[in-house]
């Protein structure tokens, strides 16, 4: 039954995750053939950094509404199924509430690492064109001394990192919409604020955590990017996954104890 009930959501959300990711590679692909193609790195400083600076804030702006329009497919899927007028039906069938919760987190989370799949696949598109690789190559040797290794393997080990810690932004948005819940009014209103002030208490819990263990302080005397950005990410990461745990177990507990659901 649990492959069943993530088929389903899946298939709930297929339609438009698949059109809004499509259009963005599109996009990618449009902005490869259609301007990154066509600048000539060899041209003086002046005369290309406001077109990449331009593409630069596009981009961002483009991967930011992706990731935020995902994110609301997980939102909506979890809330309407669970906890409005469609969740009277989902209640009814004959599934545990764990199942129906772990069936939520396993298409949330795949939902997280396609869209992560699809950004990096975006990047890669924009990239690779020859004129980019050929002006790479002149910069390559002291582009790996300062990073510590080479680019691509730097972009894959942040790509790995970013698939792994996709599961905790999904149960920060699973805990928000059950701390919602158990408001009398304003449900939804109360989950938003609870994702923003979850979202900053474990910021700066983390930020505390990592200065008390000296980990900061590691950081900042790294040699080389590589070293600053694991030492942040690999602790980060550990963390987000502990705190996977202890929402997780917030969020059966609150869907068990106190909505009276599970």
């Amino acid at each position: 039954m649990l492959g069943k009930l993530i088929k389903y959501d899946l298939k709930a959300s297929a339609k438009i995750f698949l059109l809004l990711h499509v259009i963005f590679l599109l996009i990618c692909a449009a902005a490869r053939f259609l301007f990154m193609d066509r600048i000539n790195f060899h041209a003086s400083a002046e005369t290309i950094i406001a077109p990449i600076t331009i593409m630069l804030v596009l981009g961002t702006f483009l991967i930011t509404t992706l990731s935020l329009c995902t994110n609301l497919l997980i939102t909506f899927r979890f809330y309407r199924n669970l906890f409005s007028r469609e969740g009277y039906l989902s209640w009814t069938l004959p599934v545990s509430g764990v199942t129906h919760l772990w069936a939520k987190i396993i298409s949330g989370y795949l939902l997280t690492a396609l869209d992560i799949t699809a950004i990096y696949a975006g990047i890669l598109l924009l990239v690779t064109g020859r004129n980019v690789t050929d002006a790479y190559q002149s910069i390559a040797p002291e582009m790996t001394e300062a990073i510590g290794m080479p680019l691509s393997s730097f972009g894959l080990c942040v790509f790995i990192f970013c698939v792994v810690g996709g599961i905790s932004s999904v149960l920060l948005i699973y805990f928000s919409i059950c701390v919602g819940q158990l408001f009398p009014a304003h449900r939804v209103l109360c989950a938003v604020a609870a994702y923003f002030i979850t979202s900053f208490v474990i910021q700066i819990a983390v930020l505390v955590i990592m200065a008390a263990l000296g980990m900061l302080d590691y950081a900042a005397s790294s040699n080389t990017m590589a070293d600053e950005m694991f030492s942040l990410l690999v602790p980060n990461t550990i963390f987000a996954l502990i705190l996977c745990i202890a929402q997780y177990a917030a969020v059966h507990y609150i869907m068990k104890k106190k909505i009276n659901l599970i």
